[in-house]
């Protein structure tokens, strides 16, 4: 595999002083600038940007593009607005999930996909089928997140408008940079040609230095994520990439929320097939256990871990876990230490006040 640097790369040099780096997907980010510890918590108090060029983005466009986007995805992405979006899986023709992401309508025949895995031969594989043109964006666009409670004054502050419905974007010129402003997940994204990249990075952050803006690493995301309870593929859960496989599925991941069963999308006859549902829930533990422990009642395996982190405004591991649904009754065990299941989201990722996202 070939690495790749992200289009924000030299302004993450200049603050990177520790020299902390790793890779997602093949794009090499910050894992940390310093602290992973303090940019998690200024999440919280005040607001972070992070690069996320790293997600894998895909373009469908063509007269039948809505009909693949329906039949492909596990919920009708065909019935979307203009500028709507909407998270959904893609599964193996046997039920199993290869992939989740978030879709975007851009137009009437155009589709963007954004997600933290790539599974580009499936997608145009099943593309061709309906002479749907693809197109991976990946690596001609930019895109930094402003995640906590200042991220609306801070965008502001830098003249986007931030007057956005959840599951929703935009494209607009700023001041003479062609940008997208989205709110899909765990704060306002900004979406960007790869040229324009460091302009975009010097404005945002000249914007926010009155609201302590500072840049946080990979590693204070996934806090983020965790403790909000966002499950991630490759992080918390490995995807199915034979065309055939019947595991891992909506039910066994707690994802059929993102399953609508009324729907017509392949994999449905695997997905009706499978097990009964699981719930995703939190779990207190002691130590920090991998992905896929088993979470025992007794001698009796109940559940599974997915992603586990230590939680700095928490002050312990945290961990994403699936259980049967309903959830038995305890004591549960991991390890032989004992574990308790929380509700989610631990805390809530802080998004801005309605007073901060109003309309410039």
């Amino acid at each position: 595999m070939t690495l790749e640097a992200s289009p924000f790369h030299a302004r993450a040099v200049e603050a990177n002083r520790l020299n902390a780096w790793e890779n997602r997907g093949a794009v090499t980010l910050a894992a940390h600038y310093g602290s992973v510890a303090e940019e998690a918590i200024a999440a919280r108090f005040g607001a972070v940007l992070v690069d996320v060029s790293w997600y894998w983005r895909v373009e469908l466009s063509g007269d039948q593009a809505p009909a693949l986007v329906s039949r492909l995805f596990t919920r009708d992405a065909a019935a979307l607005g203009i500028g709507a979006a909407m998270d959904v899986l893609w599964l193996s023709d046997g039920g199993a999930v290869r992939g989740q992401g978030t879709v975007i309508r851009l137009d009437r025949t155009r589709f963007l996909l954004a997600a933290a895995a790539e599974d580009a031969d499936w997608i145009e594989n099943a593309a061709r089928l309906y002479h749907v043109r693809v197109e991976d964006r990946s690596r001609q666009q930019g895109a930094l997140v402003v995640i906590g409670p200042a991220a609306g004054k801070v965008l502001n502050a830098a003249g986007l408008p931030t007057d956005l419905a959840p599951l929703s974007s935009r494209s607009f010129d700023w001041r003479g940079l062609p940008v997208r402003l989205a709110r899909l997940g765990p704060g306002l994204t900004i979406g960007c040609n790869a040229d324009d990249a460091l302009i975009v990075w010097d404005r945002l952050v000249a914007a926010g230095r009155p609201f302590a803006l500072m840049p946080a690493g990979q590693s204070a995301l996934d806090i983020l994520e965790t403790e909000s309870g966002i499950v991630r593929p490759l992080r918390d859960y490995t995807p199915a990439r034979e065309g055939f496989a019947a595991e891992p599925t909506p039910q066994a991941l707690g994802l059929t929320a993102l399953v609508d069963r009324a729907h017509l999308f392949n994999g449905r006859a695997g997905v009706l097939a499978a097990g009964p549902d699981t719930l995703v829930t939190g779990l207190l533990v002691e130590g920090e256990p991998l992905p896929g422990t088993p979470i025992l009642r007794g001698t009796e395996t109940v559940g599974r871990t997915l992603g586990c982190r230590f939680s700095p405004a928490m002050q312990r591991p945290i961990a994403l876990a699936v259980f049967p649904d309903p959830r038995p009754e305890g004591p549960f065990t991991i390890g032989g230490s004992v574990c308790r299941p929380v509700g989610l989201p631990f805390l809530p990722i802080p998004a801005a006040t309605e007073t901060d996202v109003a309309a410039v």
